[in-house]
């Protein structure tokens, strides 16, 4: 008798599911069909990216000067970004917006007068020639690899070396592929 009402709880157990399932499904939705589970098929491994232009690297180095082979008149865009431009304009006032945006990148402790002491670029090795005011233990002026990666690497599509040169390090940065250290590209401005 107990291996009858056993029978009897089974029966009443799959009716209840059935009616629950049937209920379940959405009016004018197909009932799912009786049948084996459906396999799952794996998903496809993501396709890679293409093969990385890094100039120097993967690619040819325009600027194997760093910045007097990127820092160059462009009459074409109305553009004259020579250094010794730019630090001319500097050593007259420097731009308050710019001015604003290079104090995030200096020490709280060395004042920004806003206008560059007197310098000349002409014939000036750059960077090395400005890494004599601009070094890391500086206390006259914001160190170099601070600023220059504020200036270059922060302001999104405003900022030209991001949207036209898409911040590519190695136009600065420069790989000896034999000992595999790092140096500043550097020469002479044109």
């Amino acid at each position: 008798m107990r291996a009858a009402s056993h029978v009897v709880v089974a029966v009443v157990l799959c009716i209840a599911a059935f009616s629950f399932a049937r209920d379940a499904i959405p009016e004018g939705q197909p009932p799912v069909p009786a049948g084996p589970p459906a396999q799952r098929v794996p998903p496809s491994p993501p396709t890679p990216p293409p093969f990385p232009q890094i100039a120097g690297l993967t690619a040819p180095d325009q600027f194997p000067r760093g910045c007097v082979d990127c820092h160059v008149n462009r009459p074409d865009l109305q553009m004259d970004v020579r250094l010794s431009t730019l630090v001319g304009h500097s050593q007259e006032e420097v731009d308050p917006a710019f001015l604003a945006k290079v104090r995030a990148f200096a020490p709280a402790d060395i004042p920004l007068k806003g206008k560059h002491p007197q310098v000349e670029v002409a014939g000036a090795e750059i960077p090395r020639s400005c890494l004599i005011c601009h070094s890391r233990a500086s206390t006259s002026a914001p160190p170099f690899a601070r600023l220059l990666h504020g200036i270059h690497l922060v302001g999104g599509e405003e900022n030209h070396f991001l949207s036209m040169f898409q911040g590519q390090c190695t136009h600065c940065h420069k790989l000896d592929r034999a000992t595999g250290a790092w140096s500043l590209g550097t020469g002479v401005e044109q």
